[in-house]
This record gives structure tokens, C-alpha cells and sequence, in this order.
């Protein structure tokens, strides 16, 4: 029987070893890192790493489509030189600690 003290159960959480997780040594160690400093279990963290990762390449791979115009719009906005704000003008001008 398996007690449900929080103490025994990551005791027993940290000598479990997954077996449907065929990743190495190290990657296992990480997880299981990850899962007792946020009080999570294995699962959450690689379910919460790999939805992550997904949302991220899908928004990675977004279509843009612009008509004729729009898209010269963009291309001038991209290669326009950007202009420094009043923030970074005031910071230029300043003496630095180190001179």
C-alpha cells in the first residue's frame, strides 16, 4: 500500500521511474528537478514543457497575407531606419560611472 503523506509520497515519486518516458538518464533527473521544486508531478511538467513548445513552433509557422499595399507598407516599415526615443537620447548624453 502506497501512503499519502506528502513526505512518503515524493520519497516514493523520486525513485519512481516511468516507464512510458524513454529518455535518457539526465533528462529524467531534469524532470524530476523541475516536478519536486514546483510541487508537480513528472507528468505536468513534460505535459506543461511540450504544450509550450507546440503552441511556439505553430506560432513560428504564422501565415502573413497582405494585398500589393499592405505589404509595401511593411517591407518600408521593416527597413526604415528606427528612430532613438527621448529615453535613449537622455541616456546617451549622460556621464557614465565608469568615466
Amino acid at each position: 500500500m502506497i501512503s499519502t503523506s506528502k513526505g512518503d509520497s515524493e520519497d516514493f515519486l523520486s525513485h519512481r521511474r516511468p516507464k512510458q518516458y524513454r529518455m535518457p538518464e539526465r533528462v529524467i533527473q531534469l524532470i524530476d528537478r523541475v516536478a519536486k521544486l514546483q510541487d508537480r508531478t513528472q507528468t505536468d511538467v513534460v505535459i506543461e514543457a511540450t504544450t509550450c513548445y507546440a503552441e511556439e513552433q505553430l506560432l513560428d509557422q504564422t501565415t502573413m497575407v497582405w494585398d500589393e499595399a499592405g505589404y509595401q507598407a511593411f517591407t518600408a516599415a521593416v527597413e526604415k531606419p528606427a528612430q532613438p526615443s527621448e529615453h535613449v537620447i537622455k541616456a546617451r548624453q549622460q556621464k557614465r560611472s565608469w568615466e
